[in-house]
């Protein structure tokens, strides 16, 4: 039971129906759109605004990460890396370039959801599930945009 539950992977439609499930009680429990980017934003503000100390967004953020932490704890890979798997076979391992890199990618990835009125999470999760017309045509804005970078990162465009 325990290998079952905290170490063999969960089928992809099993994590998506617990998240779709999660999202609508959420949303018809609390009113409140659930959502990432927003709730990082409030981070990135609470220093200077205490009334955001006080959202919901931030013990949400703190329990992703801790919910990470504890599902490789419980799954026996607790050991940190620096590993990046294809990537750095594809373009680089070094850490240099790499820390270069996804600071980078994190600051226009950043910029782009607040541009986007919401992160990938939220309009692939929340808003599709909301049938939001934005939230479609975003995710199939990052859905062709991860083809091609996929096809050019691992041998080129037919």
């Amino acid at each position: 039971m325990w290998s079952a539950v905290f170490v063999e992977r969960w089928p992809f439609w099993a994590g998506g129906i617990a998240i779709g499930v999660f999202v609508l009680a959420f949303l018809l429990g609390t009113r409140q759109l659930l959502g990432v980017s927003t709730g990082f934003a409030d981070a990135c503000a609470a220093p200077f605004a205490p009334e955001v100390r006080r959202s919901w967004r931030l013990p949400f953020l703190i329990g992703i990460v801790a919910g990470g932490l504890l599902a490789s704890l419980l799954a026996g890979a607790s050991a940190p890396t620096v590993d990046m798997g294809m990537f750095d076979l594809r373009v680089t391992d070094d850490l240099a370039v790499k820390a270069l890199t996804f600071t980078a990618g994190g600051v226009l990835l950043g910029f782009g959801s607040r541009l986007a009125n919401g992160c990938t999470s939220g309009h692939g999760i929340v808003g599709t599930a909301l049938l939001a017309k934005s939230s479609l045509i975003a995710m199939a804005v990052f859905m062709v945009t991860g083809v091609i970078v996929t096809q050019l990162l691992l041998g080129g465009m037919p």
